[in-house]
């Protein structure tokens, strides 16, 4: 539902049973109107009140450089992997075809007019990591199909909860031109079952707590390592020079004369010397030290590098992911990966199928249907990983070869003969329930013996092997 003006407002809250205070303004735009008939839960901006006053992207740039570039690192890794619709059948799961149901074509289409999958699921991730809430505005038809998903910026949208009934309505507010068109509307109050709210690190049970507000104590450690090299490197590397000697020049007018020459000259020698390259000749006893550590001495290097590791930490991603390469070795390269997709991708991913599945399904359609992302696609990134599950699956004959062709990241044809074969290791026997072999095993016939019938499955007896001891039960009682 859609609102802009004080009596559409009133009516929505009448419908709800809840009548909210008027409105103060006609204008859509006016904030004054959304301290009326409702009760703020969380915080507007979604990223802590220090964003409201310039702090994060002023001061902390350089944190939220590297805490952007692993969220973007991972939404381009989950973006990837294509969600499809799959619906269960007995144990196992058949996807189903864009001509069966509606919420399978929109996966297989576009989420909107103006995005592809790709970037509505980039867009989204990069919120969700940032801000640990990301949204998705559902535009529905009257039978309640899904029609489109529209990625709503955590800054524009925020939880509001009708009183004295305690329903949770979501109000979103278009900042940009763009969004107007998109959404249609400058301002608008939409039901909780409109809006796909991803929350990560629940903090109050309905709000994520921010990566960028709880980072903050890093991002000032980092931003001050930054602030200090860079005004070294801005001064050409120099440090403050200090010049002392043993000689004393007096209290008199000819010392001060004397002394603020030498002081002039020192400080021409200096400006040479930066500028060309001049040496500096000291004489009369004079010494020069530096009075300031230099970035070596100061170990900003390695500050600065524990500060990155503990920005990826925070953001949930391997410091490798960004190029941060001083903790990998090619030994651990393989294990790293692994545990991206086990300890990063993997949870997230499930995190936001099962909300898409309470978002877009009825609850009677929860057990039957589930969209999810592409395994495979999320397991590229380990390479090692994916090889030894094709590998294994093929060797013990999990799956046939049309089976492993499927699972490739490579969309391979099936064979066009002999793709539903699988392979049996031939060191091994195949027994079924009642003791006959299904698949005899290297140095067996493929004909046995039932079990019981006085002869061992292995077929032995009768080629000359040597003797062979048996035991009656029934002839020694």
């Amino acid at each position: 539902m859609r609102l802009t003006d004080p009596a559409k407002s009133d009516a929505v809250a009448k419908a709800a049973g809840d009548v909210p205070g008027p409105l103060t303004t006609t204008d859509s735009a006016g904030w004054d109107q959304f301290e009326f008939g409702w009760s703020d839960v969380s915080d507007f901006l979604g990223i802590g009140g220090r964003a409201a006053r310039g702090g994060i992207f002023g001061r902390d740039a350089v944190g939220m450089g590297l805490a952007i570039q692993c969220a973007d690192r991972k939404a381009q890794d989950i973006a990837k992997a294509e969600m499809l619709l799959w619906k269960r059948k007995g144990r196992g799961w058949t996807m189903v075809e864009h001509t069966q149901h509606p919420v399978a074509r929109l996966l297989m289409t576009r989420p909107n007019d103006q995005h592809t999958w790709t970037e509505f699921w980039r867009m989204m991730i990069m919120h969700y990591e940032l801000a640990q809430n990301a949204y998705a505005l559902k535009r529905i038809a009257t039978d309640g199909t899904v029609l489109e998903l529209i990625p709503i910026m955590p800054g524009r949208c925020r939880p509001r909860v009708a009183y004295p009934s305690g329903k949770l309505f979501y109000e979103i507010f278009a900042g940009t031109e763009y969004e107007r068109a998109v959404l249609g509307e400058t301002y608008m109050i939409v039901p909780a079952d409109r809006i796909i709210h991803l929350r990560g690190r629940l903090w109050d049970g309905l709000y994520g707590l921010s990566s960028l507000a709880l980072g903050t104590p890093i991002f000032d450690l980092v931003s001050a390592i930054a602030d200090y090299q860079t005004n070294i490197f801005g001064n050409d590397g120099k440090q403050p020079v200090v010049f002392q000697t043993d000689k004393v020049f007096g209290d008199g007018q000819m010392a001060d004369a004397a002394f603020r020459r030498l002081q002039q000259q020192l400080t021409d020698k200096i400006r040479k010397a930066s500028a060309n390259g001049d040496p500096i000749l000291l004489e009369a006893g004079l010494e020069a030290k530096v009075i300031a550590l230099n970035a070596r001495d100061g170990q900003t290097t390695e500050s600065f590098n524990q500060q990155v590791m503990r920005i990826c930490g925070l953001m949930n991603m391997p410091p490798h992911k960004i190029f941060a390469l001083e903790a990998v070795a090619y030994n651990n390269m393989a294990a790293m990966n692994r545990q991206y997709y086990s300890d990063c991708l993997h949870p997230t991913a499930h995190g936001i199928q099962e909300k898409f599945r309470n978002a877009l399904f009825p609850i009677d359609d929860w057990p039957v249907f589930s969209p999810q992302f592409d395994q495979v696609a999320l397991m590229a990134t380990d390479l090692e990983a994916l090889t030894k599950l094709v590998d294994t699956a093929m060797k013990d004959g999990l799956m046939t070869f049309d089976e492993a062709r499927e699972v490739l990241p490579f969309r391979l044809n099936p064979l066009a003969g002999g793709g539903d074969q699988r392979m049996v290791p031939v060191n091994m026997s195949l027994i079924a329930a009642d003791g006959t072999v299904v698949q005899a095993g290297t140095g067996q016939n493929a004909t046995q013996p039932g079990a019981g019938q006085g002869e061992s499955p292995d077929n032995n007896a009768g080629k000359g092997a040597g003797l062979r001891l048996a035991y009656d039960a029934a002839g020694a009682a």
